[in-house]
């Protein structure tokens, strides 16, 4: 369901109940989460499915989507979240969009950040920055698309070339040493940038981030609430140093889940974070996780066990093929 946050039941409990072909955890409290269990099912599918959409989901929307351990793709998809959460909305929208993709055209188009491969059409021929409509920015140096009428930009940006024929997501051209500084309204980042002279305005929130209200000049920026963390490779993950919080880069900075506000603590298993707590009943990594029986797999999100039949969502249950894990497909 695009534009909705929904409730995901976050579960400690052991015993399970069946629901439309799923076998589900017991409620023990909720709070919100981006999909439910089946929806999340099937916009993982998508993930594994398709090369670039987990760079895509992460560049966007600061959510680790793994395209390698299906329960680690549900885990972050489907299973519970902080209310303290920026852009929770947002974020909620664009996995609706994906999830109801028939294909991967259709699902990379639902994201605001578009990774670009390297036969991707668009680029065949093609240098530096061009403007593919006045709402798709397409770099063909840095290799990825932007959609500037999208959350990810603020109200009335636009793709526009500016200095050197540099492209960005814009509101309007601008000089340096004549314009307002850099300031945060709404959440949203508002700069002249200096590289292209154009007056870009970025909604933090979409990635997880905020930016202070009324903040000017060097305090304006994207940042979580304890700082800013920068960062370079999309959708990776880590423990802040006080182990309450998964820090997820989005290829530039590092937004944060709180842990702590659901009564977790931060784990890293085999180089990926997570939240977890006391008890659970199951990891992502365990054996017999993300494998196959017929056209159920067996899957552990939020740490219990969940059997989800592949058939019910129209795919088979694919087995682990020493690269990734078994997925539905």
């Amino acid at each position: 369901m695009r534009g909705k946050v929904l409730a995901w039941l976050f579960l400690g409990l052991l015993g399970c109940t069946v629901f439309d072909g799923l076998t589900v955890p017991p409620q023990a409290s909720a709070l919100p989460g981006y999909l439910s269990i089946e929806e999340g099912a099937r916009a993982c599918s998508l993930v594994f499915r398709c090369p670039m959409l987990s760079e895509a989901l992460a560049r966007s929307i600061g959510v680790p989507a793994s395209a390698t351990r299906y329960s680690t793709c549900l885990g972050w998809l489907a299973g519970p979240l902080p209310p303290s959460r920026f852009g929770l909305s947002a974020q909620a929208s664009l996995l609706g969009c994906v999830r109801e993709a028939e294909g991967c055209t259709e699902a990379l188009a639902c994201t605001f950040v578009e990774p670009l491969a390297e036969d991707d059409a668009r680029c065949v021929g093609a240098a530096g920055d061009a403007c593919a409509s006045e709402g798709m920015l397409v770099d063909c140096t840095s290799r990825y698309a932007e959609r500037c009428v999208s959350p990810h930009w603020g109200a009335g940006s636009e793709c526009r070339l500016g200095l050197g024929s540099e492209g960005r997501c814009a509101l309007s051209g601008c000089l340096p040493d004549t314009a307002a500084p850099p300031r945060c309204t709404s959440g949203v980042y508002v700069r002249c940038d200096p590289a292209s002279n154009l007056k870009v305005a970025k909604d933090c929130n979409t990635v997880g981030l905020t930016c202070p209200e009324g903040a000017e000049g060097a305090d304006a920026q994207c940042a979580t609430e304890d700082g800013v963390f920068p960062c370079d490779e999309p959708g990776a993950t880590s423990c802040a140093p006080n182990e309450a919080r998964v820090r997820v880069c989005d290829g530039s900075l590092a937004s944060e889940f709180d842990c702590a506000a659901m009564g977790a603590n931060c784990v890293e298993e085999d180089g990926d974070a997570r939240c977890a707590r006391s008890g659970e009943a199951c990891s992502p990594r365990d054996p017999g996780i993300d494998t196959c029986k017929g056209s159920a797999i067996s899957a552990c999100v939020a740490g219990s066990k969940v059997t989800i039949d592949c058939a019910t969502l129209g795919l088979s249950c694919v087995p682990p093929d020493g690269t990734s894990s078994g997925h539905c497909g």
